[in-house]
């Protein structure tokens, strides 16, 4: 009885070792591991060059790590908004590499200071904000108050931040895909084991010396071994034999074997296709016109954008993100070429019209700029940030004006905390008194989606996977081909009179009853097992004892197969005693954790600086494991046989 679970157990471990790829030279569903790999530019190649300040070029030359106080932080920090800029992304990683340092070496009040100067350099990057709230839970534990607000805007700037949303998004998707397959893998197998004996019992009772009977039989062994011969991936092997066992396994399992195939032919597919876009040259512009809009350039972000351009002269993204490169470079005529390019490309492309508006406002061009802004309302009039930089123009002519008035109202009716933020700014300097439009991380997304699913559409896709090759030696073999096997295998299934297995006795047969609903749950048990335990007749003691020990025998091993592989796979025992919905969540929920811990740090490596350790995260995770392992194994225990047998 324990071999032949131990022998069990070792096939699903096999089984899903293999599919992780652990006994293969090659990963079963590809990954990226060079995207997002390379570290962020040295702060030599920035646009606002740190080497070339005074304050930082001083700090240079004493050739030791650069340390900076509150003062030239501050210094630094109105620097950064005379050039316009919003985030100075490689200063904030330094700062929160510095404020990681002092804050494991005791210097907790220097590692606040360091990590909120990191986030005002920064104010969109999520890593600024979890080393503050570290750093001031270190300080003092039970301000609450101040600590989880920081923590929540973290999320916040992760959900916003494109790169590191998209690496969420991939890394929740990675999981979530792999999970549902080991739970379908681990289904296949339970319908293997419970079902293939049927097969091989009705190739034995049906042998014969006929030359028809011999070469069916023969027939029905060759088809077991087509998966080998075509060197099918595994999980499309288990699929194909479970189609093959559709006439032994009862209609609740059936609709099953049908998502089976459904959660083959999308998953994979989408996992791949996702991770060839995130390699593709389309993905990879987008991820440097999020770093060119969030100040994070180098002059290979730069090179790129302008190829693209040249490659791809239809697009306004990347005109508009190429023009805010030149005007914080203070390089006017060639931002003002690339503004005009883009409203070429899109006369509706509001925020190009805008920023074509600011570059005309810094070359004292009033009326011009006054007109771009016009156009941009136009275009878009609940946007608050055109009718303060319109405000901005008007104010060029005459200090106060009812037009000015009126756009300043306009815009602080629409957007508040905008307008309080930019009237608190006192400087003549214009890049901090005019709002330059970036492309937004919904923007970036959206834009992301559509180069996704192309022009064809999503149901294009949808139907395109279906078409799609599967991992074997015949590259011509799709997943339309097991639709077919399927249909053809259920309406053999309609003509053929097939065995199955007694649920009380584990017997095959074709005499089946179903018994009271109250006793067997609905379940349909053999001719003998229907006379015996449900009707109660008294028939030859020699034959009552004879089914007793079977039924009985049968009962023990199936009870003691299904609890004790449960305590290793959850939901496991759901799957095997015929509740396979419930099971099968069980199952992913337990795969979820488990490749949560594997791969804690993400499925994709973080752009820049790594997110420090978080023990806390761990300690949430991990409390959270607990309780669902408490919850599921209180439940395995109280387990009993699904029929008790009387004795």
């Amino acid at each position: 009885m324990k071999k032949k679970t131990v022998l069990l157990f070792l096939i699903l471990l096999v089984s899903l070792l293999y599919y992780l790829g652990f006994l293969t030279r090659k990963e079963t569903l590809p990954l990226s591991k060079e995207f997002f790999s390379a570290e962020s530019s040295p702060a030599a190649e920035q646009a606002l060059d740190l080497k070339g300040v005074g304050l930082v070029k001083s700090k240079l030359a004493e050739r030791k790590p650069p340390t900076f106080d509150k003062k030239d932080l501050d210094q630094l920090y109105q620097l950064k908004l005379d050039k316009g800029i919003r985030n100075l992304s490689t200063f904030s990683l330094f700062l929160i590499r510095e404020a990681q340092k002092a804050r494991k070496d005791g210097q907790v009040d220097r590692a606040v200071e360091l990590a909120t100067y990191a986030s005002r350099f920064s104010p969109d990057l999520p890593q600024s904000y979890f080393e503050l709230a570290m750093a001031r839970w270190k300080q003092n534990p039970f301000r609450l108050d101040e600590i989880l607000p920081t923590l929540l805007k973290g999320y916040q700037a992760r959900l916003s931040h494109y790169p590191s949303s998209l690496n969420l998004i991939y890394h929740i998707f990675y999981i979530i895909s792999n999970s549902l397959l080991m739970a379908f893998i681990i289904f296949g197998i339970v319908v293997l084991w419970k079902y293939t004996p049927l097969y091989f019992y009705d190739i034995r009772r049906n042998l014969t010396n006929e030359v028809s009977d011999l070469f069916f039989n023969g027939l029905k062994i060759f088809v077991l071994f087509i998966p080998l011969f075509l060197r099918l991936d595994i999980t499309w092997a288990i699929l194909f034999w479970t189609i093959l066992l559709w006439g032994y396994v009862p209609s609740r399992e059936r609709q099953f074997v049908i998502v089976f195939l459904i959660i083959l032919v999308y998953l994979p597919f989408f996992l791949r296709t996702s991770s060839t876009f995130l390699n593709s040259p389309s993905s990879d512009i987008i991820v440097e016109m999020n770093e060119a809009n969030n100040e994070n350039w180098d002059k290979g972000t730069e090179e790129k954008l302008k190829a693209w351009s040249l490659s791809r002269s239809d697009d306004p993204h990347v005109l508009l993100t190429l023009g805010l490169i030149e005007k914080r470079q203070g390089r006017y005529s060639q931002a003002e070429d690339f503004y005009r390019k883009a409203i070429d490309r899109n006369p509706d492309f509001s925020d190009a019209h805008s920023n074509l508006g600011n570059v005309y406002l810094a070359q004292k061009q009033v009326q011009m700029a006054i007109t771009s802004y016009q156009r941009a309302i136009e275009i878009n009039p609940n946007k608050g940030s055109y009718h303060f930089n319109l405000y901005r123009a008007y104010s060029q002519e005459t200090f106060i004006s009812r037009k000015s008035d009126r756009a300043f109202q306009t815009a602080r009716q629409l957007d508040p905390e905008l307008v309080q933020y930019y009237t608190g700014i006192d400087s003549p300097n214009m890049n901090r008194l005019v709002i330059d439009e970036i492309l937004t991380s919904h923007t970036l997304w959206t834009r992301f989606l559509d180069q996704y699913i192309g022009k064809e559409g999503l149901l294009f896709r949808l139907f395109k996977a279906w078409f799609e090759g599967i991992p074997s030696a015949l590259p011509f073999l799709a997943p339309i081909l097991f639709l077919a096997y399927l249909v053809g295998m259920s309406r053999y299934t309609r003509a053929k009179r097939f065995l199955t297995r007694c649920p009380m006795c584990g017997s095959a047969t074709h005499r089946f009853y179903l018994g009271d609903s109250e006793t067997l749950d609905q379940e349909f048990v053999c001719f003998n097992c229907y006379r015996l335990f449900v009707q109660k007749e008294k028939l030859h003691p020699k034959i009552m004892e004879k089914k007793s020990k079977q039924a009985g025998a049968f009962q023990k091993q199936d009870h003691f197969t299904g609890k004790y592989i449960s305590y290793v796979l959850f939901g496991f025992g759901q799957i095997w005693n015929g509740q396979t919905l419930k099971g099968i969540l069980l199952l992913s929920f337990f795969f979820i954790f488990i490749l949560r811990f594997v791969f804690w740090s993400g499925v994709l490596p973080e752009t820049g600086l790594r997110t420090s350790f978080s023990w806390w995260g761990l300690f949430f995770w991990g409390a959270l494991f607990i309780v669902f392992c408490f919850f599921y194994y209180r439940r395995v225990r109280r387990l009993k046989p699904e029929f008790e047998i009387p004795a």
